[in-house]
């Protein structure tokens, strides 16, 4: 994972001015893990500089190119399954968002995310309201019963400790009978099959697991 660890002072200065943010909710609260240089930016998700270096080199390196593939790939399996109502968890900035909005202008697509500067971003993308500031483990801000749930590139990035937590929330935003779609590199999937062996995953509220590997060039697979 690409980060690094962030000074104790930092982090501090970086908590008590995160309060003052103009898309900081009240009674948010942020983990001690969730504050590193992740991506080795030099606020981690913390400040309009970071988020704005974030944007502009980060995520297309992150994302290999392969962001408009997979808006295409989820954009025609919410066509094909019918959804109405979809949640991106941890959408950052809103492109994937945006990028599913333009293709299904008729969904109405909600998220939620930890960081107040990327909420900023994404309502500047988006328009207010549409991502909502708070924790992915604990989505009662945005509600259930969405059609589908979507989680790309998080739950690979979260400890250990945290995944089974984050899973079962996925699952509690899902309507009965719907949908959690997880996107994650290849360095991170392999964590998680052992988060959803049949024990584990039935604690998390799933009934049906599915996996696919698409990497670069490939058609599809299962």
């Amino acid at each position: 994972m690409m980060l690094q660890g962030m000074p104790p002072a930092q982090a501090a200065a970086l908590r008590a001015a995160l309060e003052q943010h103009p898309a900081a909710a009240e009674g948010v609260e942020y983990p001690g893990w969730y504050f590193r240089r992740w991506h080795f930016l030099p606020e981690g998700y913390f400040s309009a500089r970071s988020v704005a270096l974030y944007e502009r080199v980060i995520r297309p390196v992150y994302w290999a190119g392969s962001e408009r593939r997979v808006a295409e790939l989820l954009a025609g399996w919410l066509r094909r399954t019918g959804a109405r109502r979809v949640l991106e968890v941890a959408p950052g900035p809103g492109m994937l968002l945006a990028a599913l909005r333009a293709r299904l202008p008729d969904v109405e697509f909600r998220g939620i995310e930890l960081s107040p500067f990327f909420v900023a971003a994404a309502a500047r993308r988006l328009g207010e309201g549409v991502v909502a500031h708070g924790d992915g483990r604990d989505l009662r801000r945005v509600g259930r019963g969405f059609d589908a749930v979507i989680a790309a590139h998080y739950v690979g990035h979260l400890p250990r400790h945290e995944q089974q937590a984050a899973l079962a929330a996925l699952a509690e935003a899902a309507r009965p009978g719907g949908s959690v779609v997880m996107v994650e590199h290849r360095w991170h999937r392999l964590r998680l099959p052992g988060e959803l062996r049949p024990a584990a995953r039935r604690a998390a509220g799933f009934s049906t697991v599915q996996f696919y590997r698409r990497f670069a060039g490939e058609g599809a697979g299962a």
